[in-house]
């Protein structure tokens, strides 16, 4: 990352000036207009006139475009005699109003890294706005009686001072006697000697809920007088009291003595004012900012946020609110906001890094206009709750992190190792017989989409788990049937081709066939061949029944002749046969509509499976395009014939069904299925995968019970998975939640995501989290039973997995893949050019087309803001690329 010119300019002053850091030093300030104020203290001075003295400096200055204030150059022994010292370094708890928090950002120079903050108790969260109107006081009530149903005693405090409102919201009977005014007020202008009046037990009263489970208290401004008045215009929010606690961090102690409370919500003063510094700079650990989604409010946020990011201490997250229109208009209007901000927020991309940095900018919270709160009375409005559960979730983290610390130090050391050894996470197979399917197979969000008779065409990434549908229907047909909830009970499961068969052609075979079709035979012909042999074989097609059985006699007659069991030269002369001869392809036309007939007798469907059609036919001599296109051209036909008992299951790879071209491909529009893996699908399976192990099932069950893992919430699955991996990646609450950092760091930058791929990282994670155990030195983490760091290795795992995976699919990039290592993981045009020019010129000679190409299949993407190529992280590690920053 590009060192700031102020940060710049400090170290040369100090490598010039300061070679005794005991005596010598430099100071820089840059004003908020912009002006450089300098003093530096150094014996290079020494012998040196003024000018000479600014003249030697005036050499480093001249390098950046500054204008100057007051300069002020001293001898260590002329410093002494003015009683100069070095000014102590900025820091968090010494910024208290606006104008500090500007003289921060201008001075980046000045500022001191920030420690990972500590979880406090209680934390306090300010509730902020930039301009009124936008439901933040409305907001806080809501999300405040969320907490103390669930349990949580909850301090909230009106520090809308000049616009006082929280109180009113609630009844509190009684309502207390003073305000917050009233007690910052006597403690501002309190004589020395004189006991307070205004106590902390005098300002708050308690909101009676009935069925509540925890408390919640409400400090008000206090009763709206004309005393109020005056207080209010007295009052000055940076006061520092004489034992050096300021009004805020007196109130939170005492309110702390006095109630021990979970959590203190902060209703926060509009716009740029010192009540809106007290309650956002002074008070929050976590801001919570609330904006219509229009320019104006964009603008004055942008504004807020420049200054906060060099405060460093805050966790933001933003909520739009009243959304008027949530249509596609609306919700690109607040996305293309919050992406505003987002980027505002963000550090400045450190070109060294592949991803974002580890900090989390939460997806926005959205809150839209509703009228039954626009018009209520008194809050919350309890029918309307689930709009605020997203926020209460956010601030009800810390507390959930504290529970898992609960329940994991309850076990000792070895009762945790013997819990982690019990978790298994195999690569699920499909393929494998072996394989538990019925017990890992996972229903997706798509898998609705998938039961639609008409969809006939599943696309997918390899490992994206085309061959477990696949599976699952032909080895579980139960299961299948009762995850589709009865949409199956008149439906048969068939096997056009693929693992379940143990009788079929081969890829040598199938190249045979091609070679001996005649000028008369098609692919689509063999097609509608091969699935009559296997009905026929199978017992599923009867040609002794009907009322032209004389007619099938010559084709009964090949077929019953064939061997049964594995596939024979027979099977593959009489396929060829079948195909090639015209009376034949006639009669095996007939045959399938006969077929048809009979399931329609029955009030019976069929569908018929085809997988592994990119293991068993070859790109060579166009085999597989001219096979595959036969394919899709039997369905056209047979759906021209209405045979609507007879239904087409196809699976296949994303990038062979692109690569092919044929007539009428349209046809398939709107009946095909791209597998798509959304977060909550993740969660799903990784949660079911856990369970496996008993103890951890025990572990689960006993702390947030999961009854049926396809129906529970995301956040319900979320607070299981805590436990095996934490809530967060690092302590601290600008961190990744870890749930997101799995999902993204498998998804490749099409989107596609891949579920073996989070097997192989979990198994990775468990292995290298045991390789700590009977390690004294080493601490385990007391809110999850995986660290990060075995996360981290367990990607690396998974990513040379998804990179093997990747050579399969596209065989003929194998030397650009070799190419890669070594390759920066976020390279410049000119480095990916040579990457390309010296593996894959020869066949791609365009490299606009093949970065194009790159990017379709998610291996790698142009990232505008850093004027690179980004490879996607899943494959990062497994190709060997240097990769520098944070995980």
């Amino acid at each position: 990352m590009q060192e700031v010119w102020q940060v710049s300019l400090k170290h040369q002053l100090i490598d010039i000036y300061v070679q005794n850091p005991s005596s010598e030093w430099a100071e820089i300030n840059i004003s908020t207009s912009g002006l450089l104020n300098l003093t530096i203290v150094s014996d290079r001075f020494k012998g040196l006139s003024f000018s000479q003295r600014r003249d030697n400096l005036q050499n480093v200055l001249n390098q950046f475009k500054i204008s100057q204030g007051f300069i002020s150059l001293y001898t260590v022994e002329e410093a002494r005699s003015l009683n100069l010292s070095v000014p102590p370094i900025t820091n968090e708890n010494s910024i208290n109003s606006w104008q500090d928090l500007a003289l921060l950002a201008a001075n980046p120079q000045n500022q001191r890294p920030s420690l990972e903050s500590e979880l406090r108790t209680p934390r306090t969260i300010t509730f902020y706005s930039f301009k009124g109107g936008v439901g933040r006081t409305t907001a806080l009530t809501h999300v405040a009686w969320i907490l103390a149903m669930r349990g949580r005693k909850v301090v909230a405090v009106d520090l809308d001072l000049e616009a006082p409102g929280l109180s009113t919201a609630f009844r509190l009977d009684p309502s207390p006697e003073f305000g917050i005014v009233d007690y910052f007020y006597e403690r501002s202008y309190q004589p020395d000697g004189v006991e307070p009046n205004v106590l902390i037990t005098k300002i708050f009263g308690e909101v009676t809920i009935p069925d509540a489970t925890g408390r919640l208290f409400i400090v008000p401004a206090g009763a709206l007088t004309l005393d109020y008045i005056s207080k209010v215009d007295d009052l000055r929010a940076a006061t520092i009291l004489d034992n050096g606690e300021t009004l805020w961090t007196l109130f939170r102690r005492e309110i702390q003595e006095q109630l021990k409370p979970d959590v203190i919500l902060v209703d926060s003063r509009t716009g740029i004012n010192e009540w809106g510094a007290l309650s956002l700079l002074q008070a929050a650990d976590e801001a919570i900012i609330f904006l219509f989604p229009n320019e104006q409010n964009r603008q004055g946020i942008d504004l807020l946020l420049k200054s906060l990011n060099s405060f460093g201490k805050l966790s933001i997250n933003f909520v739009f609110s009243p959304v008027p229109d949530l249509s596609e208009t609306g919700m690109k209007k607040v996305t293309e906001i919050w992406k505003l901000l987002s980027d505002v927020i963000e550090k400045e991309p450190n070109m060294e890094q592949v991803n974002e940095t580890d900090y989390e900018i939460a997806d926005p919270f959205i809150v839209p206009y509703l009228p039954p709160i626009a018009l209520a009375d008194h809050y919350p409005v309890t029918g309307l709750l689930d709009y605020y559960n997203r926020i209460a979730n956010l601030i009800d983290e810390d507390n959930n992190q504290k529970r898992l610390g609960e329940i994991l130090n309850t076990k000792d050391s070895d009762e945790r190792w013997r819990i982690i050894e019990s978790l298994n996470f195999p690569a699920l197979n499909a393929a494998d017989p072996k394989a538990n399917l019925i017990d890992l197979f996972q229903k997706t969000a798509n898998f609705e989409k998938f039961l639609d008779g008409s969809t006939c065409l599943i696309k997918g990434r390899k490992g994206t788990g085309k061959t477990a549908l696949y599976s699952l229907l032909l080895n579980h047909e139960p299961k299948a049937k009762e995850l589709a909830n009865g949409r199956l009970d008149a439906v048969t499961f068939f096997s056009g081709h693929g693992t379940f068969d143990q009788s079929r052609p081969s890829r040598d075979e199938f190249q045979f066939i091609h070679r001996q079709l005649g000028e008369t035979g098609t692919w689509e012909a063999l097609w509608r061949a091969y699935l009559i042999l296997r009905l026929f074989q199978s017992r599923q097609l009867n040609l002794a029944r009907g009322n032209n059985i004389e007619k099938f006699n010559n084709l009964r007659n090949t077929l019953s002749n064939l061997p049964i069991g594995r596939w024979q030269s027979e099977h593959t002369q009489a396929l060829i046969q079948l195909t090639n001869d015209d009376n034949f392809r006639l009669i095996v036309k007939d045959a399938l509509d006969l077929f048809g007939e009979q399931k329609i007798q029955i009030n019976q469907t069929i569908w018929i499976l085809y997988d592994d059609l990119d293991e068993d036919f070859s790109e060579k001599n166009g085999v597989r395009e001219q096979a595959l296109t036969g394919l899709f051209q039997l369905i056209q036909a047979c759906d021209a014939r209405r045979l609507t008992s007879v239904r087409f299951k196809i699976f296949i790879r994303e990038d062979i069904w692109n690569r092919l071209n044929f007539d009428n491909k349209s046809h398939f529009n709107g009946r095909d299925l791209l597998l798509k893996w959304t977060r909550v699908d993740f969660l799903r399976l990784a949660l079911r995968q856990a369970m496996q192990s008993r103890a951890f099932k025990n572990l689960v069950d006993m702390t947030s019970p999961i009854e049926n893992i396809d129906t529970a919430t995301e956040e319900n699955l979320n607070k299981a998975l805590d436990l095996l991996w934490g809530v967060r990646r690092r302590t601290g609450t600008k961190a990744k939640y870890v749930h997101r950092w799995v999902y993204e760091r498998l998804s490749d930058l099409s989107g596609a995501t891949f579920p073996r791929s989070l097997s192989v990282l979990l198994q990775g994670a468990k292995e290298h989290e045991l390789s700590y155990k009977g390690q004294a030195s080493l601490k385990s983490p007391s809110d999850r039973l995986i660290r990060g760091t075995s996360l981290e290795r367990g990607l690396e795992k998974a990513s040379e997995e998804r990179c093997d995976a990747i050579r399969q699919e596209y065989p003929d990039l194998e030397r650009f893949f070799e190419s890669l290592e070594g390759v920066p993981a976020l390279p410049t045009k000119e480095e990916l050019y040579v990457v390309w020019q010296q593996s894959y010129l020869d066949s791609y000679p365009d490299f606009d087309n093949f970065s194009g190409f790159l990017s379709d299949i998610g291996l790698a993407k142009w990232r505008e803001k850093e004027i690179r190529y980004g490879f996607a992280d899943i494959y990062v590690y497994g190709f060997k690329m240097i990769r520098k920053g944070g995980r």
